[in-house]
């Protein structure tokens, strides 16, 4: 026995499976990274946050913070690397930093009205207008640098640049999350193996 749709189920269906397929399209931040040249980097054993952090402008220990430094000390603990107890110097500090940037991003488009007539002066087609669909979008940044304490010195910097959603703004946590994840896993190799 076939089972029979409606044909406006059905097509609501399709759109439904189009429109998840495009939100899984959606584009992930572009990653950079830099190591610094000829660092030895054998003796890297433990790890701690800077005191004031980039992202504590405000003078106190922000959600942001606390969200990167977690997600940051699961990326560092996964390669091998101790959090430096109390009373206790780390070989490594951590530094990161957010910055967003508001640009206007234009894109030309044709309207989807069409159709004919007849009037006193004969008949003809009609077909929507150009225009420029105009809107305001968010591009942020985090940047993660990673600093020999004793040198003072950056070791290894990454940075993830992406878009800001609605959806990012409204929940920060998982985008962090995958942020550092995408930046630490271009962490060098050299690095991972010298703190084990």
């Amino acid at each position: 026995m076939a089972i029979t749709y409606p044909a406006g189920l059905v097509r609501l269906s399709a759109l439904a499976v189009v429109g998840v397929l495009l939100a899984a399209c959606q584009t992930r931040p572009e990653i950079r990274t830099q190591a610094a040249a000829q660092v030895d980097l054998a003796g890297y054993h433990t790890y701690g946050f800077m005191p004031k952090p980039g992202t504590d402008a405000e003078g106190y220990h922000t959600i942001t913070t606390q969200s990167i430094e977690r997600a940051v000390g699961r990326e560092m603990e996964a390669r091998g690397y101790g959090l430096a107890g109390p009373g206790q110097e780390p070989d490594l500090l951590v530094n990161f930093s957010v910055k967003t940037h508001d640009r206007v991003e234009g894109q030309p488009a044709v309207g989807a009205g069409y159709g004919w007539g007849w009037g006193r002066y004969g008949w003809g087609w009609g077909f929507g207008d150009y225009y420029n669909d105009i809107r305001t979008v968010t591009d942020g940044s985090l940047t993660v640098d990673v600093v020999d304490r004793e040198h003072n010195q950056a070791v290894w910097s990454g940075t993830a640049v992406g878009r800001l959603t609605n959806k990012v703004l409204d929940n920060p946590g998982p985008a962090i999350d995958q942020a550092v994840a995408d930046i630490f896993a271009r962490y060098p190799k050299k690095l991972v193996a010298a703190a084990r």
